[in-house]
């Protein structure tokens, strides 16, 4: 019995509810496959080889999420366009084909689209019909996918370069933890996290951001400190999730430079460059719109705005026009300099990543919304906060 491994039993109870949740095929799925699974697990269970390990992971989780993903897109297709799909996916296929027809996707609003048939409420008008409030390359990035899947499949859903960037955040986990104790326990948890898998499987965004982050914590791992500011940009150019870690991610570029302005700026500056090549041609298309989509709509300003919704302390207060930045003022402003010091202290990119996390929950907490998602994806923050290598000097 010492022989079993921990990442072994917790992949056998992370996946048994998963398969038993969501189908992996477009039908039913078939018992040959339950089966295939089943004894995947087994073997996992008892196997001490490590190469053999490795290859059961990975072919589980293949099997498990490609099976249901493959799934969940051609279910769709065969079904309906709002078929089980997170209204942002099916917004960003709305916006591609509004930019290809050489509208701005910020400046035009998404009725007679499919979203407008997305069920958000019985009583209120989905408030992304007006702002699509996902930064440029979320839907930059979409257009490879788009014309490869239009000419290979006939159509395009906005979750495909979404289970690519899965798959490539996962390798870079794999490849992080080379030769450690933890790696496979830290992958089975990533892959099968239980609160965020569901959100993945619909195409929520927060892996779409989190790999291009992942991919700038394991550039700064490695020393690569200026190549580090092109995926950081191309995270902050996605979503808006990614911003509360610039003071850190700032403060953390000054001490590995020794504290010299120079050099810091010098690796800042690949950050900027890539995140203005993103941005500004959209900001200068329609400044207003894009940032009334970006920016305004999430802080309650414009005038159809994300509503107070989720878990945190805006259901607590539930007033439409407060000032919510108060709160988040008064309880993240101390903590910022808290973690700031915190950091300073010990700068290494674990520290880093657990001071964006917690800062990123006191502030989400106090605003307007804290949805079930974030929660998910703090998560996953915490999770490669834990994992990630302490031999940092």
């Amino acid at each position: 019995m010492n022989s079993l491994s921990l990442s072994s039993i917790l992949l056998f109870c992370l996946v048994i509810p998963f398969i038993m949740t969501y189908r992996l095929s477009p039908g039913q799925t078939p018992y040959w496959l339950f089966g295939i699974i089943f004894a995947l697990l087994g073997i996992y269970l008892v196997i001490k080889n490590k190469r053999l390990s490795n290859i059961l992971l990975w072919l589980t989780i293949g099997i498990v999420i490609g099976s249901a993903y493959f799934s969940a897109i051609v279910a769709r297709h065969r079904t309906a366009p709002i078929y089980q799909i997170h209204d942002m996916p099916l917004q960003l296929e709305s916006a591609i084909q509004f930019l290809l027809r050489g509208k701005n996707p910020y400046a035009v609003t998404y009725f007679g689209t499919p979203l407008e048939q997305w069920h958000y409420s019985d009583t209120e008008v989905n408030p992304a019909l007006f702002h699509f409030v996902m930064m440029p390359w979320y839907l930059l990035f979409s257009l490879p996918f788009y014309f490869l899947s239009i000419s290979l499949f006939g159509f395009f859903d906005g979750r495909m370069p979404l289970v690519v960037l899965f798959a490539f955040l996962l390798v870079l986990a794999w490849r992080l933890l080379a030769g450690s104790r933890q790696r496979r326990l830290f992958i089975t948890l990533l892959a099968f996290n239980p609160a965020t898998l569901g959100y993945f499987l619909e195409g929520r965004s927060d892996i779409f951001m989190y790999a291009f982050l992942f991919w700038g914590f394991y550039l700064l791992q490695k020393k690569r400190l200026a190549l580090a500011g092109i995926p950081m940009a191309f995270a902050f150019a996605t979503k808006q999730s990614a911003w509360p870690i610039f003071p850190f991610y700032l403060l953390f570029l000054w001490l590995a430079n020794q504290k010299n302005i120079n050099k810091t700026i010098k690796c800042l500056s690949f950050f900027v460059l890539v995140f203005a090549l993103v941005v500004l041609y959209f900001f200068f298309w329609n400044s207003q719109a894009f940032l009334e989509s970006t920016v305004f709509y999430l802080g309650g300003s414009a005038k159809n705005s994300y509503p107070i919704a989720g878990y945190g302390w805006g259901m607590v207060l539930h007033q439409s026009s407060y000032p919510f930045w108060i709160w988040q003022l008064v309880f993240g402003l101390p903590l910022l300099l808290i973690l700031l010091r915190y950091l300073r202290k010990i700068p290494t990119v674990k520290c880093l990543i657990f001071s964006y996390g917690l800062f990123t929950f006191v502030f989400w907490y106090f605003s307007r919304y804290f949805n079930n998602s974030h929660l998910g994806y703090l998560s996953m923050v915490f999770l490669t906060a834990y994992f990630w290598p302490k031999n940092e000097k």
